[in-house]
């Protein structure tokens, strides 16, 4: 034995030796240090504290910059990197935010001689960072860059002698930034050419031994904002011109109101008509050109937080307006100098004048006629404007219905006028209709008492009674005559006569018939109130339909219709609640409309008489069912597929029932009240479907009590279980076979797809009822009712009982299929059952279905188990062999992987590499002699 043990001691060494070699072999590594160049160090105080390293990482990186692997570096700087792989590589070193390396990378080759043949790839820091900004002037929250400032602006960092240290310009946004620079003392200085840079605060700077912030001490106050006009309208004033805007400093001063605008500020253009803005912040300009000739005026306008500015045109003129193009030009002033690259140009000027009646007011929506063509239109108060218009005669009309205006003929239009001339009218229209009843009267209408130069006239009709006449202003009596008096004596007409004063149209003057009434009353149900309406319809004579209507109020029943002209009549009633969804009238009556022929006499005594409350029920299918009504009385109902209207005669709360239905409406009953009485929607949501299970008597002959009911699992189309119902012993459930009747039902939606498995519930120890077929599959196709399912039936199922002896608890006994089944989904050989022996070393498995024959296995670990009938056992215990390795110096000392062989009796062999640890077991060994054999790699010297 010690010699079996100084061999595995030897073996272990050798295993070991031969790893770490290999290993050596294998890996490879990039190293090196992070130092602080001589500088830097110099520049440190010496009291600091020695540089920490430990937040700088280094990363090998692919040729294409993928990372391989990164690392931090130690305190004191020192890395190193393991490489795995051959090639070309690229070191990278990545320290705070601002601090400057030499190099930042490094290329690498990695080979057989190592990372560049294992030499040190070292890196120095070399500076922090000096940053700031120069700030621009912002007008407001249109300024597209809200903190940033002007580019291309020149800083100098200096020695405190004035020295040149590093000259950059600023970036797009206004910022800049030194980089690798040593802690010490500076000074920054900023200057452009063209812009104005202040200093606001201390030029000095000292940069510890970290990066640097300058405060925000360079500012530009404003940028100039240039452009042109050109002219081409002989003016009649000086030229003069306005600029403004916010918070800028104006020498010229505001300048006068344009408008509703106020400006801000003024400015001048020259000789060749450029105006400029000077100091203005970022902000998004509106441009338009305010003309006094060759000037401007900028206005500042405010519009919640933005400000942006408009150059608005102007004439100093009471009407006159010169017109400008383009009328607005949008400018983005950013952090620089902007010339406005378009030029606005003056093309004409606007006019303006007045169109009055003969009450001196002015006349609203009048087309406006220049030399035949339409111009302009009149406001509110009579104004008018002729835009883009020259020096030049015109001839201009006004026109409009009802009117009829002076013209102004080759009337001169110049820039400097007030206004054009007031256009005023010299007629009007003087309208109305007469009313008569019948086709067959036509009649006329006479103006007389009118002005001494004005002849008395008389106009006939149209077919609908209307008539016009057009006359200067004045005083009229007007009159409506019959056409043939001899055909139509007694015709009367209400008023005799109107007398009228015409300064302006008059077009609603009326002569209608003499007219009667019509009256009478509605019984109701209950209180019929202003819900109940009554219209009178005519139903002669007339193109358009005309149509009366009254409601009846809380203190009466009775209805009246005043002014009515003979003809023939219908009197329709109708009841709309106010809670009814539609307009449609619910109550249902003895007679909803009455024909009446109205002649000169009023017509009195026409009665309607409410029947009952009309029901709407709308179904998607048809169904059997009964209403309750509040007296208790039933009325049966066949309910229709659609829309079908029931009148219920008793008012109150009705209940709605379903008999026997297979389709599931909802929640019943349904309430009906007539007093708020809503449309039924009956749709139809499921659909019955019931199944029978028959269960074999002759389980209760043989002792066997039956179960009060069965379990029915329901399985969705994907076989999972989402719900269940019972199936419940019928009290008359023997049917011609013999057998027990278990009935089910369930609601399902259309078009699902279900499985019912129906399953003995009790779990008392009994044997269990299988059930066959095992499952039921039903589609819902039918949008009605649905067939039965197919019914299933009930027997005991098929149990398997067996022994182990001697007596052996815990043996694990496996029940397995010997051929397909056509009930369940096992297939030969699977498993169908598992279980356990009992202390009794006996063991029974079920249920099982019968279609199909079963053999059974039995195993424990540790036991030779041996099959003496169909479903008993003998049992032998196996042996272990424990397998202990340990050095012959140290036991304590671990021992690495060994291969052991194991040989015995009958043949047996296992060859099997312990673990580390020195330890092995061999187990569910026979009785007999056995060999052991520890096999090492190599042998030692």
């Amino acid at each position: 034995m010690k010699k079996i043990r100084d061999l595995l001691l030897c073996l272990s060494i050798a295993i070991l030796s031969s790893i770490s070699a290999a290993s050596a072999d294998l890996i490879h590594g990039c190293g090196g240090f992070v130092e602080a160049s001589s500088s830097l160090v110099k520049s440190r105080k010496p009291s600091a504290t020695k540089l920490d390293y430990s937040d700088i990482t280094v990363e090998l990186r692919t040729i294409d910059g993928l990372v391989k692997e990164r690392t931090q570096c130690a305190p004191n700087g020192y890395y190193f990197i393991p490489v795995y792989d051959k090639g070309s590589f690229v070191i990278k070193i990545n320290g705070p935010e601002g601090w400057s390396w030499d190099p930042e990378q490094f290329p690498v080759v990695v080979d057989e001689t190592g990372c560049n043949s294992n030499e040190d790839i070292d890196f120095r820091f070399t500076g922090f960072t000096i940053s700031g900004r120069v700030v621009g002037a912002v007008g407001g929250e249109s300024c597209s860059v809200k903190n940033g400032g002007p580019s291309n602006v020149n800083i100098e960092l200096l020695s405190p002698n004035d020295d040149l240290v590093h000259s950059i310009v600023t970036s797009p946004t206004g910022s800049y930034l030194f980089k690798n620079v040593i802690p010490g003392k500076y000074k920054v200085r900023a200057s452009h050419p063209d812009l104005k840079v202040e200093v606001q605060g201390s030029t000095e700077v000292e940069l510890g031994f970290e990066n640097g912030i300058v405060d925000d001490i360079f500012f530009v106050p404003g940028y100039d904002l240039n452009g042109f006009v050109v002219a081409q309208v002989k003016c009649f004033v000086k030229k003069k011109a306005t600029l403004a805007a916010a918070a800028v400093y104006c020498p010229q001063g505001s300048g006068e109101s344009v408008g509703q605008r106020k400006p801000l500020c003024h400015a001048v253009s020259d000789a060749d008509g450029m105006f400029t803005f000077k100091s203005l912040p970022c902000v998004t300009i509106l441009c338009t050109l305010c003309l006094n000739c060759l000037g401007y005026h900028l206005v500042s306008i405010k519009s919640g937080n933005a400000c942006h500015y408009e150059l608005v045109p102007s004439y100093k003129g009471e009407n006159t307006v010169f017109d400008v193009s383009p009328p607005l030009m949008s400018v983005s002033v950013e952090h620089q100098h902007v010339t406005v690259p378009q030029k606005f140009q003056v093309t004409g000027f606007s006019v303006g004048g007045r169109v009055v009646d003969g009450n001196d007011m002015g006349v609203e929506g009048v087309k406006i006629i220049v030399d035949g063509h339409e111009r302009s239109a009149t406001d509110k108060e009579g104004y008018y404007k002729l835009d883009k218009v020259t020096s030049n005669r015109y001839t201009i009309e006004a026109k409009k219905e009802h009117y009829k205006f002076n013209k102004l003929k080759e009337y001169m239009v110049l820039p400097n006028m007030a206004s054009v001339p007031d256009i005023t009218a010299i007629s009007y229209d003087v309208c109305g209709v007469v009313s008569v009843v019948g086709s067959g009267y036509k009649p006329k209408v006479a103006l007389t008492h009118g002005p001494e130069n004005v002849k008395p006239q008389v106009r006939q009709t149209d077919g609908n009674g209307n008539f016009c006449f057009e006359v200067l202003p004045g005083e009229y009596r007007l009159s409506a005559l019959v056409a043939t008096p001899d055909s139509a004596p007694g015709l009367l007409f209400s008023p005799p006569y109107v007398d009228v004063v015409v300064k302006s149209p008059l077009l609603d003057l009326q002569f209608t018939q003499a007219l009667v009434k019509v009256l009478g009353s509605v019984t109701c149900k209950e209180k019929c109130g202003p819900s109940v309406s009554v219209t009178l319809v005519r139903l002669a004579g007339t193109r358009k339909e005309e149509r009366k209507s009254v409601s009846l109020t809380n203190e009466s029943d009775e209805f009246l219709f005043h002014d009515v002209l003979p003809g023939k009549y219908r009197l329709e009633v109708k009841h709309v609640s106010s809670k009814a969804v539609s307009n449609e009238d619910n109550w249902c009556w003895m007679q909803s409309f009455i024909d009446v022929d109205v002649g000169a006499e009023d017509v009195m005594g026409i009665a309607f008489v409410q029947k009952g409350y009309w029901i709407n029920v709308i179904s998607t299918h048809d169904a059997d069912a009964s209403m309750t009504e509040p007296d208790g009385s039933l009325i049966n109902l066949k309910i229709k597929k659609g829309s079908q209207h029931t009148c219920v005669e008793s008012p109150g709360v009705h209940e709605l029932h379903f008999v026997n239905s297979c389709i599931f409406f909802g929640s019943s009953p349904i309430k009906i009240d007539t007093s708020n009485p809503l449309p039924i929607y009956l749709k139809g949501e499921k659909y019955l479907l019931k199944g029978q299970i028959s269960i074999e008597l002759s389980l209760a002959d043989d002792g066997y009590e039956l179960p009060n009911h069965i379990i029915v699992d329901i399985l969705n189309s994907e076989g999972n279980l989402f719900d269940g119902t019972t199936a419940s012993l019928l009290s008359h459930g023997i049917d011609q076979t013999g057998s027990a009747l278990y009935e089910y039902s369930v609601w399902a939606n259309l078009g699902e797809k279900l499985t019912f498995v129906p399953r003995d519930p009790r779990n008392n120890g009994e044997k269990k009822i299988l059930f066959y077929p095992r499952e039921q599959n039903v589609m819902v196709a039918n949008d009605g009712c649905q067939s039965s399912i197919p019914r299933s039936s009930g027997r005991m199922g098929l149990y398997v009982e067996g022994s182990v002896s001697p007596p052996l608890s815990g043996v694990h006994i496996k029940i397995i299929v010997s051929e397909d089944s056509k009930i369940t989904p096992l297939k030969k050989d699977e498993i169908a059952l598992q279980t356990a022996t009992g202390m009794d070393g006996f063991f029974i498995a079920g249920p099982l279905y019968d279609d199909i024959t079963y053999r059974v296995e039995a195993s424990k670990p540790g036991y030779h188990l041996k099959r003496i009938g169909p479903y008993s056992f003998s049992c032998q215990k196996l042996g272990q062999i424990f397998v202990h390795m340990y050095s012959k110096d140290d036991a304590n000392e671990p021992i690495p992987s060994v291969l052991l062989s194991l040989s015995g009796d009958d043949g047996y062999r296992n060859n099997s590499i312990s673990g580390t640890g020195g330890t092995f077991l061999f187990d569910n060994l026979f009785p007999g002699t056995f060999y052991l054999r520890p096999l090492l790699k190599d042998s030692c010297s």
